[in-house]
């Protein structure tokens, strides 16, 4: 029996490990573009996150995307497509667990070895990544729980300190200056595009789901970068490598907790967790439409391996920050976007995979 989940449980994985990246880049990857009018910058990005939602739902119909993409390109293009797709999962999932180790390191003031993280959290990631999808799904939606409730709780104390000018009044120019900042904001909330190659395991109809899902989380977003620019100013976050984090420094409740921010830095390992375990099962399905003998679990070990030497080899120091603000949004828009409209124009001029896909990423009934 096929490992099923529903609409809800996938787009709760896709978003609690999308806040990993958007804790770590936003809104100091917008503020070159869009000044103190940043914070709009996630709901800029909404059409965006909307359109890639709905080109890779519509690929993917009720076969997975996976092998709906080996059937519009062909064996030979369809399968060149699907190996840039798994080299670039594996990329990201190497990037994840650096960050990860990284974050953690961090957390303990440095006390402790990166190495020791690094393959503690990569253990976490196997783990699950071995397992059935419906139990890292359940999982999933407890993680989004805690962290929508350790973010929440932040930035409501937070609020207090904010200082509406340093976010307001916008106008003419920085409203175009806040349409150009959704690219970047876009590519950073990209890193769930993989999610898409587990849509063959959605049982259920969900047809409109992804859109209240992707608007909902963006404006949520919105709400989290006015918060963190109001407290901490254009200037000082543009400066921050994480401005999420150091906003918790600053919050606490006499009597109760002060500096919260080692607390929210070890919670957000659920995010790291909850990507990387996502990259994973999304390498597992397209390994299994390449090559179906290779075996699920031996395709997810030998991928979590080679990640693991990738993190070390081709991320040192400060490299997985500077590709992470660099070349991945860029990346992420590319094969989230332009790649599966290249796709989508291909299956209507050839009318490949037609037969067998439905439209709108509505699963069947």
């Amino acid at each position: 029996m096929k490992d099923r989940i529903s609409h809800t449980q996938l787009t709760a994985l896709v978003w609690a490990g999308v806040l990993a990246p958007a804790a770590e880049l936003l809104p100091a990857i917008t503020l070159s573009a869009a000044g103190k009018g940043a914070w709009l910058a996630p709901a800029a990005a909404i059409p965006l996150v909307l359109l890639s939602g709905w080109l890779l739902g519509s690929l993917a119909g009720e076969r997975g995307l996976a092998s709906s993409i080996r059937s519009v390109g062909g064996p030979l293009f369809g399968g060149l497509l699907l190996l840039i797709y798994i080299g670039w999962a594996e990329l990201l999932l190497a990037l994840r667990l650096r960050l990860s180790a990284q974050r953690l390191l961090d957390a303990g003031n440095r006390d402790g070895s990166l190495w020791f993280f690094l393959l503690a959290v990569a253990a976490l990631v196997l783990w699950v990544g071995l397992g059935k999808l419906s139990a890292f799904a359940r999982a999933g939606q407890i993680f989004l729980g805690v962290l929508l409730t350790a973010g929440l709780v932040v930035l409501a104390l937070s609020l207090t300190k904010v200082r509406p000018e340093r976010t307001l009044p916008l106008w003419r120019e920085d409203l175009l200056s806040v349409l150009s900042s959704a690219l970047p904001a876009a590519g950073v909330l990209g890193w769930g595009i993989c999610g898409a190659f587990l849509t063959g395991h959605v049982a259920g109809k969900g047809r409109w789901r992804w859109f209240f899902w992707g608007m909902g989380g963006c404006l949520l977003l919105t709400l989290a970068q006015w918060i963190t620019l109001g407290n901490l100013g254009p200037a000082l976050s543009a400066r921050l490598d994480n401005p999420f984090f150091a906003l918790a420094k600053s919050v606490g409740v006499e009597g109760a907790f002060q500096r919260v921010e080692s607390v929210i830095a070890a919670l957000w390992t659920l995010a790291d967790l909850t990507m990387a375990a996502l990259l994973l099962f999304a390498i597992r399905n397209i390994i299994a439409v390449l090559a179906p003998k290779a075996g699920e679990r031996r395709s997810a070990a030998a991928a979590l391996g080679a990640a693991v030497l990738l993190a070390l080899a081709v991320f040192p120091d400060d490299a997985a920050g500077r590709w992470s603000r660099g070349l991945v949004p860029a990346m992420n828009l590319v094969l989230g976007i332009l790649l599966p409209t290249v796709l989508w124009l291909l299956e209507g001029i050839t009318g490949r995979g037609k037969k067998q896909g439905i439209s709108c990423g509505e699963e069947p009934s």
